[in-house]
C-alpha cells in the first residue's frame, strides 16, 4: 500500500494525476496532507478525492521553519507507525523533508517523485536545495525527471533504483488544458486585457532584490500591461508596484494555467513556472542566479536573468513559437511511473 503525502501548492499540483491514476487503477494507497497550504483542499475539490488523513494545526504565525518540521515530523510519525506502507514524496517542500524523515525512522520505503534536481548551492533556493540532498540520501526509489537529474544523482553515489520517467506538470497541465475550467472572473479579466506579461516573485534569497525588481516593473508598466500574481510570503509587495500593475491574490491552481496560456511570457522566481513555460510554449525570464532545472534554459525558453528584468524584457518580447521535438520533461509520466511501481 502507497501512502502518497503533499503540504503545498506546488506538491499536489505534481502529485495529483498519480493519485487519480492510482485510483483509476484499484491500487491500494491512502493520502497525507500536513495542511500547510490550508486552501488546498476546496481548490482541488474537483481534481481529486479528499485527503485519507490531515495533519491539524501545523501552521501557526511566526513559527520557525524547524518549528514547523518537527512538527510535521512527530505528527507524521503516529500515522505512519500503524500502517504497512511505502511512502510517496514529491519534491523539496518542508513537508517532503519532514515526511520522508518520519518514514526513514519507522523503517518505511521512501519513494521520491521529481527526484534529483539540483544547483549546487545549498543558499540557492534555501531551503529546497538542502532538502532535497536530504532526501534523496535517504529514499528507496528515485524517480527523477530528466536525464541531468539522473546525473546529478550518479555524481553523488546514488545509482540503484533510478529511473528517468518525465515530471508530472506535464500530466497536471495536459489534464488542466483539456479538462479544467477558468473562472468567470478571469476570463473576464483576460478578455480586457489580450496582451500581457504574469509575474510573480517570492523566494527568500530575492529578499534583498525584491524592491529593485519592483521599480523595473513599475517602470515596464508605463507601456505594457503585467498581471502580478501576489504571494504570502511578500506581503509588501502592494506598497511598491505601480497602480498601473494589475494586482492579484494567488489564484486557483486551474487558473494559473489558464493565465500562463494566455500570456505574452512570464516574469518569476518560481521553479515550477519553468517546466509550465515549456509546457505550455511560453518563454520565462528567471529572476534568479541558479536553477535547477537547466533544461528550460537549454531549451531556449528560459533566460537566468538574476534580478535584471529591464534589460532582459526583450527576450519576452522575441516570444516567437519555438519547435522543440520533445519536450524535456517527457510525457505521458504518471504511466511511466506505474510501470516502475510495479516492477
Amino acid at each position: 500500500m502507497y501512502l502518497i503525502s503533499y503540504g503545498t501548492r506546488p506538491e499536489l499540483i505534481k502529485l495529483f494525476p498519480l493519485i487519480n491514476k492510482l485510483k483509476q487503477e484499484n491500487i491500494p494507497h491512502k493520502t497525507l496532507f500536513t495542511g500547510q497550504h490550508e486552501d488546498l483542499i476546496k481548490e482541488f475539490e474537483n481534481l481529486i478525492d479528499k485527503p485519507t488523513y490531515i495533519l491539524q494545526n501545523t501552521m501557526v504565525h511566526y513559527q520557525s521553519v524547524n518549528s514547523l518540521v518537527s512538527k510535521m515530523v512527530n505528527k507524521c510519525d503516529e500515522i505512519i507507525k500503524d500502517l504497512d506502507c511505502k511512502v510517496i514524496v514529491q519534491g523539496d517542500a518542508a513537508s517532503s523533508f519532514a515526511i520522508a524523515l518520519s518514514a526513514f525512522n519507522r523503517g518505511r520505503e521512501i519513494i521520491h517523485v521529481e527526484a534529483g534536481l539540483r544547483t549546487y548551492n545549498l543558499k540557492s533556493p534555501f531551503p529546497e536545495e538542502g532538502y532535497r540532498k536530504m532526501i534523496s540520501h535517504i529514499s528507496n526509489i528515485h524517480l527523477c525527471p530528466t536525464i541531468k537529474s539522473v546525473e546529478n544523482l550518479k555524481n553523488e553515489g546514488i545509482t540503484e533504483n533510478v529511473h528517468q520517467v518525465g515530471n508530472t506538470i506535464v500530466d497536471s497541465c495536459t489534464h488542466i488544458i483539456k479538462k479544467g475550467k477558468s473562472s468567470q472572473y478571469l476570463n473576464e479579466l483576460i478578455s480586457k486585457n489580450n496582451d500581457y506579461y504574469l509575474c510573480t516573485l517570492h523566494r527568500r534569497e530575492n529578499i534583498h532584490n525584491f524592491e529593485s525588481m519592483w521599480k523595473q516593473l513599475n517602470q515596464l508598466s508605463e507601456d505594457r500591461t503585467i498581471i502580478y500574481i501576489k504571494h504570502p510570503s511578500v506581503p509588501n509587495s502592494k506598497d511598491f508596484l505601480s497602480k498601473n500593475i494589475i494586482q492579484l491574490d494567488p489564484l486557483p491552481y486551474q487558473d494559473m494555467v489558464f493565465a500562463i496560456d494566455k500570456s505574452n511570457g512570464i516574469i518569476s522566481d518560481s521553479g515550477g513556472l519553468q517546466e509550465e513555460a515549456i509546457c505550455l510554449n511560453k518563454n520565462i525570464l528567471i529572476c534568479r542566479d541558479t536553477s535547477e532545472r537547466p533544461e528550460t534554459i537549454d531549451s531556449g525558453y528560459g533566460k537566468l536573468i538574476g534580478s535584471d528584468i529591464l534589460n532582459n524584457i526583450q527576450f519576452l518580447e522575441n516570444n516567437d513559437k519555438k519547435t522543440i521535438k520533445e519536450n524535456p520533461y517527457g510525457n505521458n509520466v504518471v504511466e511511466k511511473i506505474l510501470e516502475v511501481l510495479s516492477d
